[in-house]
């Protein structure tokens, strides 16, 4: 199953930061739903397609302003764990889970937190670090989001259950799970007459 509201405020946030345009945006959507057979007039309402820039940018401008210090979720941020259940419908949660054993991962999120985060614990980070040297440690996000106090990925819990997680660190997680959305994004940051 396809996530179109997760892609088009992925592809939102790509617009609003000039990285493609609103043509390429329809494109991608168009593409997406041509491969997975699904209804056009869907579009608009899901994935944003065919809004201009003023209204991406306006949409943008509203999500930035609604997140609060007290982490809660704001409307642009992405189901890691639909995304996750897309290459392992059983297990998304592990997924998640190996995706966050990573060096590399750690340091993303550290860098992330450390650009937009006033209140993060940069110790909490340092500590997770240590501990993650043992073989036995398990990282998950609730863990990840209590030491270090980020607010870059949240954890639900309940009916809206799931890790969701800022568009920027979704990227870094798609692109993790899926080369084809790595070679997207590569093709992208090296010019739109790349993107085809």
């Amino acid at each position: 199953m396809i996530d179109l509201a997760g892609i088009g405020n992925l592809l939102e946030y790509l617009v609003g930061a000039d990285n493609i345009t609103c043509e390429e945006r329809d494109r991608i959507i168009l593409r997406i739903t041509k491969e997975n057979d699904i209804a056009e007039y869907t579009l608009s309402a899901l994935a944003g397609y065919g809004k201009s820039k003023s209204e991406v940018l306006e949409s943008v401008a509203r999500r930035k302003n609604s997140v609060s210090q007290d982490k809660k979720q704001d409307e642009s941020y992405i189901s890691l764990t639909e995304i996750a259940r897309a290459h392992s419908e059983d297990a998304p949660g592990y997924v998640i889970q190996s995706w966050l054993r990573s060096g590399n991962t750690l340091a993303f999120l550290n860098l992330w937190e450390q650009e937009n985060n006033p209140d993060y614990s940069e110790a909490g980070y340092e500590e997770l670090l240590e501990k993650k040297k043992a073989a036995s440690f398990t990282l998950i996000p609730k863990l990840w989001i209590d030491r270090t106090k980020a607010i870059g990925i949240v954890s639900k819990q309940g009916k809206a259950r799931g890790t969701f997680a800022h568009p920027m660190i979704a990227c870094e997680f798609a692109s993790w799970i899926a080369p084809e959305f790595k070679m997207l994004l590569i093709k992208l940051s090296l010019g739109r007459t790349h993107l085809k």
